[in-house]
């Protein structure tokens, strides 16, 4: 039975890589033969099954192909190819990404903050069952927000629609710093906006 657990998740953000850099990684792996290998419904590499020794090694050699994400920020931003790469989409969902994904606080946020992100009202990225959802109309994007797709699952609310990019990564800023400041430790934005109340919610963040 294989009692090796340790796992190195690239940080191949919102799923996207290049043919080098993959190569890079792929060579990596093979050098030290991981046993298990996975694309993770969080658009990441999962490299599964190694001791913890050769799992900080790998880890090491792996550094310079792991881009960086904003200290105290989300915990992933999932995108779908949006506008630019999709006949459906309607607004470029990957560049939207690239900006929230940038989103930091000077404190780490109560609990984990997922992110999906959609170019069109398809909403393959399941924007209502994230932290965090955003999904692409022909008037604009539309904020969702405190939703949850585990165990105990609820679909988000709606804080704002038809809003640009500059408005929405702004209004996510502000919803995030509202569940920074009143949500309990490890709590996440569901159980939180149970708590807290969608009208008190709006009245904060949509507030001038």
């Amino acid at each position: 039975m294989n009692q090796k657990t340790y796992g190195v998740v690239p940080g191949l953000n919102m799923g996207l890589f290049s043919p080098k850099e993959l190569e890079e990684i792929v060579a990596i792996i093979n050098k030290y033969d991981v046993p298990m290998t996975k694309i993770t419904s969080a658009q990441r590499l999962a490299l599964l099954g190694m001791d913890e020794e050769e799992q900080k090694k790998l880890k090491t050699e792996l550094h310079p192909l792991i881009r960086p994400v904003a200290v105290n920020g989300v915990h992933y931003v999932q995108a779908c190819p949006g506008s630019q790469w999709c006949k459906f989409g309607t607004s470029d969902s990957l560049a939207l990404g690239a900006r929230i994904e940038q989103i930091s606080f000077p404190e780490p946020l109560p609990g984990k903050v997922k992110v999906g992100i959609s170019g069109c009202r398809m909403s393959c990225t399941e924007p209502y069952v994230r932290d965090v959802g955003i999904f692409a109309t022909k008037k604009g994007w539309t904020l969702v927000f405190g939703g949850n797709g585990g165990g105990n699952p609820r679909l988000g609310d709606i804080i704002a629609e038809a809003l640009t990019d500059d408005q929405v990564v702004d209004l996510v800023q502000k919803c995030l710093t509202v569940y920074q400041q009143n949500a309990k430790y490890k709590s996440r934005t569901a159980r939180f906006m149970e708590r807290f109340g969608i009208d008190a919610f709006k009245e904060v963040v949509l507030s001038e």
